[in-house]
């Protein structure tokens, strides 16, 4: 960063500091300053324009550069906003108190140029430095966020590639289309991948309305999963909410020209969330009974000429009306024990 594109905010209750400051701020090349002459003035400042760094003053009426630097740190602004802190309290607690508050740098009154052009130097290479990080992870986790789900990115890049696995209950949603492969039988490749990049974005915008998670897409299908990573206590509620808007969505619209009918099964369980594989190349996925019954919840649409089955584990959660009816009691393939389950109807 030139001196001369550097925003600098000078903060000092003095006007001959303020002017003795900036005079030599000129002839060291930075021309683009602000001035305040109280604390509260400089806040405010900070909260109406950006600003690359900050000299703050630490004895000043009303609201003193402690005080400002506090409010700086509670708000989290320091992160992004260098602060060298300058007084002529030369004191070795005054010069801690500031660093612990979150300070940069602190320079001694009076002013040494040639100390004074190395520290604000130093202070804005360190945020250019910082800048450039964090508009690159930024970038990652966009180009991530498309392959995974976009909570998922954020931990996992928070997580510096490590994601400690996370056991919980979690409501599954498991959603397919019916009839996709005589439907993808009778088009051409193109236009199936015209028909899916249409209905995805479609259904995945309930999905991420209600605070669902899709974590694996599986052809024509998708396995989505309420309170994991993120906890919401309503996420069995939000599942059946997304349930009907699915299903809304797909009898009000085509896609490429194509009516299609989801089914989806939702259940709610125990499961264990995690990073699968081996050697360098992982997959965020969930684990558990409850991932499994809602795929075969899905499948038994077929039998029952539905298009949304839920266990009793979910509705046993609802706390809203739904048009929901009793199927009975049910085997199911892979299952010990028999599960009670009812349809949503439209």
């Amino acid at each position: 960063m030139l001196p001369s594109e550097a925003a600098l905010l000078v903060v000092d209750d003095n006007e001959d500091n303020r002017y003795t400051l900036t005079r030599r701020l000129k002839r060291l090349g930075y021309t683009n300053f602000t001035t305040a002459e109280r604390g509260r003035q400089a806040l405010d400042l900070i909260e109406q324009q950006a600003f690359d760094l900050v000299l703050l003053d630490v004895m000043m009426p009303e609201m003193n550069g402690y005080e400002v630097l506090e409010h700086l740190h509670q708000q989290g602004k320091l992160a992004g906003l260098p602060v060298i802190m300058i007084s002529a309290l030369t004191e070795m607690d005054s010069i801690i108190r500031c660093i612990e508050l979150g300070a940069e740098d602190y320079l001694p009154k009076p002013f040494n140029v040639t100390m004074l052009k190395a520290r604000i130097g130093a202070s804005l290479e360190k945020k250019s430095l910082r800048d450039a990080v964090a508009k690159q992870l930024e970038l990652i986790r966009e180009v991530f966020g498309k392959y995974v789900p976009e909570d998922v990115a954020a931990a996992v890049l928070e997580g510096k590639g490590e994601f400690k696995p996370i056991k919980t209950t979690a409501t599954i949603l498991y959603t397919d289309i019916d009839s996709f492969t005589e439907i993808a039988e009778e088009m051409s490749p193109e236009q199936v991948m015209n028909m899916l990049n249409e209905y995805f974005p479609a259904v995945i915008e309930p999905i991420e309305h209600h605070g669902g998670v899709v974590n694996q897409f599986q052809g024509d299908a998708m396995l989505v999963t309420f309170n994991v990573p993120v906890e919401d206590p309503e996420h069995a509620e939000k599942a059946v909410k997304t349930a009907q808007e699915i299903q809304e969505i797909c009898s009000e619209q085509q896609f490429s020209g194509v009516a299609l009918t989801t089914r989806i099964g939702i259940t709610t369980g125990a499961v264990i969330a995690g990073n699968v594989g081996s050697g360098r190349r992982f997959n965020y996925t969930v684990h558990g009974d409850a991932v499994n019954l809602a795929a075969r919840l899905e499948q038994l649409n077929k039998q029952h000429g539905t298009t949304v089955m839920i266990s009793d584990s979910t509705v046993e959660r609802l706390v809203g009306t739904y048009p929901l009816e009793s199927v009975g009691t049910i085997s199911i393939r892979g299952k010990s024990e028999t599960v009670t389950v009812y349809k949503l109807n439209s």
